[in-house]
Formats: C-alpha cells, sequence, structure tokens
C-alpha cells in the first residue's frame, strides 16, 4: 500500500528517500485518546511503518502536546532499521512501538 502523495514530508537518510506524513485533520480515534501512527514508507513504495511516539492531538485527555520534528522521524526510521525493517520490499504494513517492530 502507498502513501497518499498529498502532503508528504520528504526525509533522506543515507541517500536512501522516504516520505512520512501527519493528517492536517484530528481523527475520531485521536479525539479519543489514541496514539496516531506516523506513516513513514521508503520511495519505491516498499513496506509501510507506523511509528507510535506518543503523539495524539486529543485535548479532553490531559495530554501534553507533543512537536514531531524530522529529526524524530529520522532517528525511529533508522531505528527501525536497525530492528529489521526491510523499507524496501513489499510487505503488509509494521509498527514500530516502544523500540519494537510489531507485524
Amino acid at each position: 500500500m502507498a502513501l497518499a502523495k498529498k502532503g508528504l514530508r520528504k526525509i533522506v537518510i543515507d541517500d536512501q528517500v522516504f516520505y512520512w506524513k501527519i493528517r492536517k485533520i484530528v481523527s475520531h480515534n485521536e479525539k479519543h485518546n489514541e496514539d496516531y501512527g506516523i506513516p513513514v514508507q521508503h520511495g519505491s513504495e516498499g513496506q509501510l511503518l507506523l511509528i507510535y511516539t506518543g503523539f495524539c492531538r486529543s485535548i479532553d485527555y490531559g495530554r501534553e502536546s507533543m512537536t514531531i520534528t524530522p529529526k524524530l522521524i529520522k532517528s525511529k526510521i533508522m531505528e527501525a532499521i536497525d530492528l529489521g525493517w526491510k523499507f524496501e520490499q513489499p510487505g503488509k504494513t509494521i509498527k514500530l512501538v516502544n523500540g519494537e517492530l510489531i507485524s
């Protein structure tokens, strides 16, 4: 599955191009205190990675605001690669949660 192209942000790590995205519209789940999985995909449209950092835009559950930066995304992509994410190969979506890859 490929990410929708609109609103993608590009990041280059070791000459590899990745794209990531944060939706502008707050989802129903986020409004109800569920973490948002930040989607990341290699430029070749390989396996999709969802990065869970605790990011949520719910104002009703006392969450502190969190800024998602390219530096944070880069570190999480590198962590996923170190854990074995095969970003160029097709496959089911994989999640990075608390330092673990979960399929």
